[in-house]
């Protein structure tokens, strides 16, 4: 069949539509989109604008996201042991789960889990309901109220009207009580990230400080987090979402985790294996280096990620891709010339007329491209633009898509000392990743030489080694989980688990998909021929058909089968040829999901 080319403005696209902002408006504003915050996607928001649209509120990069959180008060809601729906957020409805806070010791007293629910427009009644799918975006210290509020729509597009789309805060996250604050003020929490940004290799003194930092905030955290901290562990959280699923009355789980997420379903699936009804884990981290904070298998396929943008510049051609080269190999030795200039020449910059200002080095070259391979279909064209400009002397575009840019937004805030709690929401921070991350595992008494020789086996399998921090983070952690989880091994689950790996996902290769399917009878894993962190970086119709026909009807795709994606890096179409029926419906769902994509890095 012919190429069909579905426009690049999803907001106001749809097969019905016949009018979207010309691809003339798109591409003419796509160097200018380039340099914002969110990447290529930005032009759909221009484009909006000339057309009038993007008046409306609530959107994220051309995407419609959800409703203020300053609409609803969390707190006029009292825990139950039962789940009491109230309205909230205009179209959903909150509650409040009242669980032990140490399962083993009932007197230890509560915890509240925060829990958020698009319902479906069917009946309990109805043959057609089929139960509540449960959320988790990854972390750890992600929200799943935050996700679920701000994209349920798409969720429901893909997996269907019969289910509840129900998004839960997991402990010391989010709304749910007790809050885990590692660190007393938003500027407090900014110092650190900026103290944590520097990679291994940046310096002489760059391990020693990083090594130094961990030492800080691991007292700090020992200080402020103390009697939360032990009871935010994984474990704990599975045996939550077993509370959760028994509150709504039922005996299985339904649940869709990503990055973190999989760890989190995969520890449920081996502790209540007889609970499982559809889970779905989505960029499969392997679980017993995660449980041992080795961390030390992440990084496969990072690589592979880089070399894949670099290709797809190279076939894109020099008038679209500013950085073009004949082969990806040229690409690459071309920034990394820029990359050993920034070892002894950072960059400076200031904005007269924004007052913005900043400092533009190796690291912080080294992370804008290391996290850019977790979205590169939304990101990977704007890399480009930045590294570009860079070249050219312009250091505030890449600046700006920064860690650093965050770090100095949190230092230079004017409320950074209010009284604690500093936000309404605990954010989702290094401090609380690390939280939860290590006090799932034994202690790391790595000293420095130690760390040096990790780093340097780790440099055998990335490039992006340095900027692989998890271990050092932990190497001065003090507090241990009351419960943490001891094994993994075969289990034989009441349904079979749906693992989804990606072929170029930057931390979580396909090997740790594959390896994680032998620890549960009867899984089976679907291959995405993709680069990105999880199947939300991408668009494809035949993964988000097959997690559909899973969540409905419980059937798993044919071993061995390899998705191909309708996403580019060059450009804001979705390529539909080789599809004989094109899902529109789901194929919007699934494009806003990557172009808002919800997945913490790391």
């Amino acid at each position: 069949m012919d190429e069909k080319v579905v426009p690049g403005v999803p907001l106001t696209w749809s097969i019905d539509d016949d009018d979207p902002p010309s691809p003339d408006t798109v591409r003419g504003l796509r160097e200018a989109a380039a340099r914002q915050p969110c990447g290529k996607t930005q032009a759909l928001e221009y484009a909006l604008k000339v057309s009038g649209e993007s008046s409306r509120s609530g959107w994220m990069c051309g995407v419609p996201v959800g409703p203020d959180r300053n609409e609803f008060n969390w707190t006029t809601i009292s825990p139950s042991e039962d789940l009491k729906w109230t309205s909230c957020y205009k179209d959903f409805e909150c509650t409040r789960l009242q669980v032990p806070l140490d399962y083993s010791d009932p007197k230890a007293g509560d915890a509240a889990v925060a829990l958020v629910r698009y319902p479906s427009p069917l009946s309990l009644n109805d043959e057609g309901y089929l139960g509540p799918i449960l959320f988790n975006p990854g972390g750890p210290g992600g929200s799943g109220v935050e996700v679920v509020l701000d994209r349920a729509k798409q969720f429901r597009d893909i997996l269907g009207e019969g289910f509840d789309i129900v998004g839960f805060d997991p402990r010391g996250i989010g709304f749910t009580t007790p809050a885990l604050y590692a660190s007393k003020t938003k500027g407090e929490q900014g110092l650190f990230l900026n103290d944590f940004l520097p990679t291994v290799n940046s310096s002489e003194s760059a391990l020693g400080s990083l090594y130094a930092t961990a030492q800080n905030l691991g007292h700090l955290a020992e200080t402020l987090a103390g009697d939360v901290a032990p009871h935010v562990s994984t474990p704990v959280v599975a045996r939550d979402m077993l509370s959760i699923t028994k509150a709504h009355g039922r005996d299985k789980l339904q649940y869709w985790g990503f990055s973190y997420g999989t760890i989190l379903g995969a520890t449920f699936a081996a502790m209540f294996p007889d609970n499982v009804g559809r889970v779905v884990i989505d960029g499969v981290v392997d679980s017993e280096t995660y449980y041992s904070a080795q961390w030390s298998t992440n990084l496969l396929d990072t690589d592979a990620g880089l070399f894949g943008i670099y290709q797809a510049c190279v076939d894109a051609g020099p008038l679209v891709c500013r950085i073009y080269e004949k082969t990806a190999d040229e690409i690459h030795a071309r920034v990394q010339k820029l990359l050993a200039q920034l070892r002894t020449t950072p960059v400076s910059f200031y904005n007269e007329t924004s007052g913005a200002y900043g400092v533009v080095d190796y690291s912080l070259v080294t992370r804008v491209i290391f996290t850019t391979l977790y979205k590169p279909y939304n990101t990977g064209e704007r890399l480009t633009s930045v590294l570009a400009d860079l070249e050219l002397g312009n250091a505030e575009p890449i600046f700006q898509i920064s860690e650093t840019k965050i770090a100095q937004g949190y230092i230079t805030d004017d409320c950074v000392c209010p009284s604690v709690p500093y936000e309404t929401v605990a954010h989702i921070g290094r401090e609380n990743m690390l939280s939860i991350a290590c006090s799932d595992a034994p202690p790391v008494e790595d000293d420095l030489p130690t760390l040096k020789g990790y780093f340097e086996k780790m440099a055998e399998l990335s490039m992006f080694a340095e900027t692989w921090w998890p271990r050092i983070g932990c190497s001065g952690w003090r507090i241990q989980a009351k419960e943490q989880f001891k094994a993994v091994r075969e289990t034989a689950t009441s349904h079979p688990l749906l693992l989804i790996g990606n072929t170029a996902d930057p931390v979580t290769p396909l090997w740790a998909a594959r390896k994680m399917s032998k620890f549960f009878k009867n899984s089976t894993v679907l291959t995405q021929n993709s680069g990105g962190h999880c199947s939300i970086a991408a668009t494809s119709q035949c993964t988000f058909s097959a997690i559909r026909a899973y969540f409905q009807n419980g059937t798993l795709p044919e071993e061995g089968t390899v998705c191909d994606i309708q996403s580019t890096i060059f450009g804001d179409e979705v390529g539909v040829s080789g599809l004989a029926n094109p899902d529109w419906e789901l194929l919007r769902a699934a494009r806003e999901l990557q172009q808002n994509y919800f997945v913490p890095t790391i």
